[in-house]
């Protein structure tokens, strides 16, 4: 009994190894509704990365901007300091 049961879970377990690629539902290619899907969300992915790229280049030249208004700034403070430090030493003597 117990080798007929062995012999009977083995030839299902046969079966069933076979007929689980006939039974999975895989089509082969991609329907025209999915390609169309497909296609748009490529779309959207280059517009986003595209964006993405023109942010980057905004954010550079706003960067360098701010450099340049830093520069300019420590170099109106300097010039600052340095006419106060004469009007005072004027102002002493």
């Amino acid at each position: 009994m117990r080798k007929l049961l062995k012999r009977a879970t083995g030839i299902g377990l046969a079966v069933a190894f076979v007929s689980l690629p006939l039974l999975s539902g895989c089509t082969v290619m991609a329907s025209k509704e999915q390609l169309s899907m497909l296609e748009e969300a490529r779309k959207k992915a280059d517009s986003a990365e595209s964006d993405l790229n023109a942010c980057k280049q905004m954010r550079a030249q706003l960067e360098r901007e701010l450099a340049d208004k830093k520069a300019n700034l420590a170099k109106l403070s300097n010039d600052r300091d340095v006419v106060q430090k004469a009007l005072s030493v004027k102002g002493a003597g």
